[in-house]
């Protein structure tokens, strides 16, 4: 094993004919062991789904189906009331296997891996996929209000940044690995491979921006967990929503204010979800731990009247489609549904958003639709396309993520009908929510990315000179044959730190600093015989007029100083002034846009 452990290694870090075979073996590894875990996922949530809901409750969600009526089965009298117990303990034992085990496993998912990206260099510890599995399929299993992306998000990049640790491959490598892992992961279990190869490098900034060196890997993974994925539960679509386009082009008016819409129910939406976990989970006086419990135990209180906001509640999305609910019950259940995925996920419970943005964006554009078409029918003309134009845009708006989550619904319905309303909806509702985001881990643009603000700076410098950065101070300039008592009077009354040393013609010779008087200070025996040449260092390492200031903070590092004398290339013994790494610093960051 360890012969093998040491080719593998050698192979996917040395040689140079291996380079372009290097990323599609990664990749497809990646990818292999997230639809496995996809479809392990998929496995215990309806394991537990059964165990925990259907069997005790009797109550069961209708399933998504192309063609006839889907069916449910209410809760029978004590299941009601055994709503309000199992999402209870639910919440008790992932909260309890999170908080003992891997606390990274708390909350969502997306955000933990948006954080390792940016902040750890891609790491993930190796039980973080195992815990996180684990507990938010109890979790929604449970009934709880939560997703599937964010959990195996974090499955599918736990695997990648353990198969680059294992490599002993660059933070950059793990990095693009672990985003490869995310998306191969919720392009298998939504049957979204495009979409979601485009949601992990989309998902990091806030502003339209991607991780483009991602998106070829994240491509290749996603293809193989979602083949390994629909070869064991087929290939169709998650939703149906039938025949509906856009018949008129008068429509896309309505469809615009439907984009305001959801901006300002998405600003509810976010401030509540956070603002339940800051200002009321995190200040309970209550074992951090128990905290899940109490959010399963507040979702039982809805769910007594509402279960339809449980679990993912897909088969009520495709019940919206088909039009069979009122617009005032959907609305109260996209409002229902902001306030228990809050407190499922707020309280420290493990599992996505994705999910319930979902059926949020369904049930918020089923209301307006249906409303719509009553009171103008000739504007609003098939109320169900605005079901699945919600999903989209909602979660576009909210997760800032707009180009995937336009993809990715497309994908999960096998309908590219709608795309021109879906793209000026989930484009209004990007814009008007600005910077308000479900996911705080997200940085506004590559440059402001831990994970690139080094090679981003070093790249721009390139482009900045010396010349520029300097702000003509002036220099106090020591004659070569000053005595040294002189020099010490001259050097403390100054507010210098470093003093360029020039001889009878102003050539400069040498250069001395505080540091170097120090040494000798206190050696009176030959101080007066010592004068300001034998203290100065006189190869000094000088800084050119157009030399880049790249260059220059090589010149710093190189000798370990801070400040430097700038001269010209045809007069490299006549000095200017002199430049400090700090002149540098100020002049970069008084001259890039953020």
């Amino acid at each position: 094993m360890g012969k093998i452990s040491a080719f593998l290694t050698n192979f996917f870090k040395n040689p140079e004919w291996h380079r372009r075979l290097r990323w599609p073996l990664l990749s497809i590894a990646v990818g292999v062991v997230a639809g496995m875990g996809a479809i392990t996922f998929d496995w215990l949530l309806h394991l537990f789904l059964k165990y925990f809901i259907h069997l005790p409750t009797g109550y069961i969600e209708p399933v998504p189906i192309p063609a006839g009526t889907p069916t449910w089965t209410a809760p029978h009298f004590w299941g009601r009331w055994l709503l309000l117990i199992v999402p209870t303990l639910g919440g008790l034992i992932s909260g309890l296997i999170v908080f003992f085990i891997a606390p990274e496993a708390e909350g969502h998912g997306t955000d933990a891996m948006i954080e390792s990206f940016h902040q750890r260099g891609g790491f993930v510890r190796k039980r973080v996929p195992f815990i996180k599995i684990l507990a938010s399929a109890i979790t929604i299993g449970s009934g709880g209000s939560a997703g599937k992306e964010g959990p195996i998000a974090q499955i599918g990049s736990g695997f990648g940044s353990c198969l680059a640790t294992a490599l002993k491959l660059k933070p950059r490598d793990r990095r693009i690995l672990m985003l490869a892992g995310a998306a191969a992961g919720i392009g298998a279990i939504f049957r979204a491979p495009l979409g979601a190869a485009l949601f992990a490098p989309e998902v990091l900034y806030r502003d339209t921006e991607f991780e483009f060196e991602a998106i070829l890997p994240c491509l290749t993974s996603s293809i193989v967990a979602y083949s390994i994925f629909t070869n064991v539960y087929g290939h169709r679509a998650i939703f149906f929503p039938g025949h509906i386009d856009l018949t008129l082009p008068t429509e896309l008016l309505p469809y615009s204010l439907f984009g305001v819409v959801c901006a300002l129910v998405g600003y509810f939406y976010v401030h509540w979800f956070y603002g339940l976990r800051d200002k009321f989970f995190k200040k309970l006086p209550i074992p951090k731990l128990l905290k899940p419990a109490l959010g399963g135990f507040l979702l039982g209180c809805v769910a007594l009247f509402y279960p339809q906001i449980m679990a993912g509640g897909y088969g009520w999305i495709q019940w919206a489609l088909e039009g069979k609910f009122l617009w005032h019950t959907m609305f109260i259940l996209a409002i229902l549904k902001i306030i228990v995925t809050s407190f499922t996920i707020s309280s420290g419970g493990s599992g996505g958003v994705f999910g319930p943005s979902l059926f949020m964006g369904a049930m918020l554009g089923g209301a307006f639709g249906a409303l719509g078409h009553q009171l103008a029918p000739e504007w609003v003309i098939n109320p169900a396309s605005y079901v699945l134009v919600g999903m989209g845009a909602f979660f576009g708006g909210v997760a800032k993520v707009p180009i995937a989550s336009i993809i990715m619904l497309c994908e999960m319905s096998s309908s590219y009908t709608l795309l021109v309303p879906l793209m000026l909806v989930t484009t209004i509702a990007f814009l008007f929510l600005w910077n308000t985001t479900l996911f705080e881990k997200q940085v506004p643009t590559r440059m402001a990315s831990p994970a690139h603000s080094r090679r981003m700076a070093s790249g721009l410098l390139e482009y900045m000179f010396v010349y520029q950065a300097i702000n003509n101070r002036p220099v106090e300039l020591i004659p070569e044959s000053l005595p040294f008592e002189q020099l010490v009077r001259t050097v403390t009354n100054s507010p210098d730190h470093y003093f360029p040393v020039i001889d009878h013609e102003g050539k400069m010779t040498g250069i001395l600093s505080i540091n170097d008087i120090r040494e000798i200070l206190f050696e009176e025996a030959i101080s007066h015989l010592i004068v300001a040449k034998d203290v100065a260092t006189p190869n000094v390492v000088r800084l050119f007029w157009h030399e880049t200031l790249k260059q220059a903070l090589d010149k710093f590092n190189a000798i370990n100083v801070d400040e430097l004398p700038v001269v010209k290339e045809d007069s490299p013994d006549k000095i200017i002034t002199m430049l400090s790494k700090r002149d540098i610093i100020s002049f970069y960051y008084h001259n890039i846009e953020v």
